[in-house]
């Protein structure tokens, strides 16, 4: 297929496992269509009058850390923090939390989240309050040694982080340089961003492929499996207008207008995929249409000719 609008191509009638976690192609769809959401939500807010406020909660965490026990002791300490008089007082209008993992051989694997608050404009919290509350939960989590008194100072410093008001320019400054990413792509996008001195998505442990790099995805893919990347709070979704669709469905749907260039038949696709080609198959597609296709699947070996005498339709345009 070929997009109307953006001119790239796709393939569609292809099996989808829809794990945002780990599959790199079935993320990209889901997080791309979940930006969308999340800029409606922000459209919504801003109509509203509310004050749109990006929280990041972190922890400290070391080399030794089994990632199992970090999203444990992290999903403990969320609880905690949204419990009792005092998050009353800081609770936004709704939120939307995403759970993002990168990974350094220095330190190792790095939970954090991102969270968008809608906000009433005198309610927005302050930095210190909110990092009083975090510290609390993660002591109890146990996340936070209290006599650490140097660990628990730079806690207090990064562990959370407070920004109202953010231009795409002013997060394009800590973020890939590549990008404009505003609040909706740093909320969605957790699996395109690359941290540089901080670390990496786990996908890239599969194109780095170092010693211990398989097992380490591995951790990755047992740790991370059930969990939701997206939360939104409760009722939030249905006050924005957006219907509550599960990843799989996203990744298997297609929303883009397209032309169908060509049916790729079983034996046809048995010698891509044996070639390894899905990507020079969309490229030919993009650049030199159904013809580009044709050429590129007979110079990998698929003879037309013999799927026509076995009285197949051949891989042509439609």
């Amino acid at each position: 297929m070929r997009s109307l609008e953006h001119g790239t191509a796709f393939y569609s009638g292809l099996v989808t496992c829809g794990s945002v976690w780990s599959c790199p192609v079935c993320a990209a769809r889901i997080q791309e269509r979940r930006r969308l959401e999340i800029e409606q939500a922000i459209s919504w807010a801003e109509s509203l009058g509310l004050v749109c406020v990006l929280v990041t909660f972190t922890f400290p965490h070391s080399i030794a850390d089994r990632l199992e026990d970090l999203i444990l002791r992290q999903r403990d300490a969320f609880k905690r923090l949204r419990s009792g008089r005092a998050w009353m007082n800081v609770k936004p209008v709704g939120l939307i939390r995403s759970l993002e993992l990168t990974y350094s051989d220095r330190n190792g694997w790095h939970p954090h989240t991102h969270e968008l608050w809608f906000c009433e404009p005198d309610s927005v919290p302050s930095q210190s309050s909110l990092s009083r509350l975090w510290e609390t939960a993660c002591v109890r989590a146990g996340l936070l040694d209290p006599a650490d008194f140097l660990k628990v100072a730079a806690f207090l410093v990064h562990g959370v982080d407070v920004k109202r008001d953010m231009t795409c320019g002013d997060y394009l400054a800590k973020q890939d340089d590549s990008r404009s990413w505003g609040f909706s792509h740093e909320i969605a996008k957790a699996t395109s961003k690359a941290g540089r001195r901080k670390g990496f998505h786990p996908h890239h442990l599969l194109v780095r492929k170092a010693a211990g790099d398989d097992a380490l995805f591995l951790e990755y893919h047992k740790a991370m499996k059930g969990a939701r990347q997206l939360f939104w709070s409760p009722g939030l979704k249905a006050r924005v207008g957006l219907l509550d669709l599960s990843d799989e469905v996203i990744a298997d749907e297609s929303r883009d207008p397209a032309d169908l260039l060509a049916h790729v038949l079983d034996d046809a696709w048995r010698i891509v995929r044996n070639n390894d080609a899905h990507a020079e198959l969309l490229d030919a597609a993009e650049t030199g249409g159904a013809p580009a296709v044709r050429s590129l699947l007979v110079s990998l070996g698929y003879d037309p000719t013999a799927a026509r005498t076995a009285g197949e339709q051949p891989g042509e345009p439609s």
